[in-house]
């Protein structure tokens, strides 16, 4: 069985924390906890909750880098990945069959992501 691993977005801060879990950081207010999805982008980086990953694609003769986030289904109890055009979560697919398919990295996360 894998450990279950997270991090912390500190909204007061605006920092993302790498630690152990603090005895408050599920119930403060300004603690986001974020859980790793037990998976690893192509260079075996940790993916966790929230964080936006990439591939390069090529759309109307173009090369374009694809930017889509990681979050967790409640309804099928899973890792997925935002589809969708305005990553609105109406449009996804499991986390894991799209990483055996395609070579993902991570560039970003919800929180600290510049769009």
């Amino acid at each position: 069985m894998e450990n279950i691993k997270f991090r912390f977005w500190d909204k007061d801060l605006k920092k993302m924390l790498y630690r152990k879990p603090a005895y408050n950081d599920f119930t403060h207010k300004s603690i986001i906890p974020l859980q790793f999805t037990g998976f690893q982008d192509k260079n075996g980086v940790d993916i966790y909750n929230g964080d936006i990953i990439s591939d390069w694609n090529i759309i109307d003769g173009k090369k374009q880098q694809s930017k889509l986030q990681v979050f967790w289904n409640e309804f099928t109890g899973s890792w997925h990945l935002d589809q969708s055009y305005k990553q609105d979560k109406m449009h996804s697919t499991e986390l894991w069959l799209e990483l055996n398919d395609f070579k993902y990295k991570i560039t970003g996360n919800i929180y600290e992501q510049k769009n």
